[in-house]
């Protein structure tokens, strides 16, 4: 695993990075079909046509940007994330909720 669950701030819970990963390296899974294990978040609304399931990790604390720093690979049961760049050490793993729309028709809320 090459991020950690950064709660410095407990209103601003993310993921970064605990080493530099690289431009194309997979970071893990970000929501999946199936849960992996007892603190995956359910995702429901009346609209989707599977149920979906947050990862405990990625997938609760990732945080969105219209830049994300990562990309989303569909595997058919699951979103996994990989780097779009390079990125640093204790930088923000971040991920475009647009994109998780397209493919779950999960509409999450977005504070900004």
């Amino acid at each position: 695993m090459n991020y950690k669950i950064n709660d410095a701030n407990k209103s601003n819970i993310k993921i970064t990075a605990i080493q530099n990963i690289s431009l194309g390296q997979y970071i893990g899974i970000y929501i999946t079909t199936d849960p992996v294990d007892e603190k995956c978040r359910y995702l429901y609304q009346k609209h989707m046509d599977k149920k979906w399931w947050e990862t405990s990790d990625l997938g609760r604390y990732c945080n969105h940007s219209l830049m994300p720093n990562t990309d989303i690979i569909f595997t058919g049961n699951s979103l996994e994330l990989i780097s779009n760049k390079e990125i640093i050490t204790g930088e923000e793993i971040l991920v475009n909720y647009n994109k998780v729309t397209e493919f779950t028709g999960y509409l999450p809320e977005i504070n900004f």
